[in-house]
């Protein structure tokens, strides 16, 4: 799909005491297995981070925050000006079984929508969405104002939630929208991964 991964991964890892991003699930460290699964859905992938000499291994291309201290709205806002297309899918680099069938249904909803945010358990999830190239003025007001909240900022363009019964069909698990920020949810994703082995899965490889 004509559509460029932007992956997040400017935050500092303070609660989980090291850079989320590389702590191994499986043979494979988070951010690596999110790379793999987005390269199914996306034609081009993006890092923002600000600290290139971390993530330079991944081989990846990487950007800078424009708007620096401003969290993750700051790292949307610099992944869409720094993608090649209209859809995005943003992606959090502690989020280690994402799915791909959740995020080219995301991507799908962008032909009417300048966003898609999926909704679990009346959780909003905007670090597993989908957004328009043409979201960035609206981000840049946000962050302007000091309004940094994602949520603040959907309400300023057209948004579509997903709700659970329309994403049933998609065969989503307690795993799919997972993020890991401190020790104990690594524990749990760890506990995740060898659940999906005795079940015979590949965890997110086949999701």
């Amino acid at each position: 799909m004509q559509a460029t991964g932007i992956i997040l991964a400017g935050g500092k890892s303070s609660r989980m005491g090291t850079n989320k991003a590389f702590l191994k699930i499986g043979d494979r460290a988070v951010i690596e297995r999110i790379s793999a699964e987005l390269s199914k859905i996306a034609s081009d992938l993006v890092v923002v981070t600000n600290n290139f000499t971390e993530y330079q291994s991944l081989g990846l291309p990487m950007i800078e925050d424009n708007w620096k201290g401003k969290g993750p709205l700051a790292g949307i806002e610099a992944g869409l000006l720094a993608s090649k297309h209209d859809k995005n899918l943003v992606v959090a680099c502690d989020m280690p079984f994402i799915s791909v069938k959740l995020g080219e249904f995301l991507l799908a909803q962008l032909d009417q929508y300048d966003a898609a945010v999926p909704e679990i358990n009346s959780r909003l999830h905007p670090l597993f969405a989908a957004y328009r190239k043409e979201a960035v003025p609206a981000i840049q007001e946000s962050l302007a104002e000091e309004q940094l909240k994602i949520r603040s900022f959907l309400h300023k363009i057209n948004t579509k939630i997903c709700k659970e019964e329309e994403l049933s069909g998609l065969g989503l698990d307690e795993a799919s929208l997972y993020n890991m920020n401190n020790p104990d949810e690594y524990t749990q994703a760890l506990r995740l991964v060898n659940q999906f082995k005795q079940d015979g899965q590949k965890g997110s490889d086949e999701r």
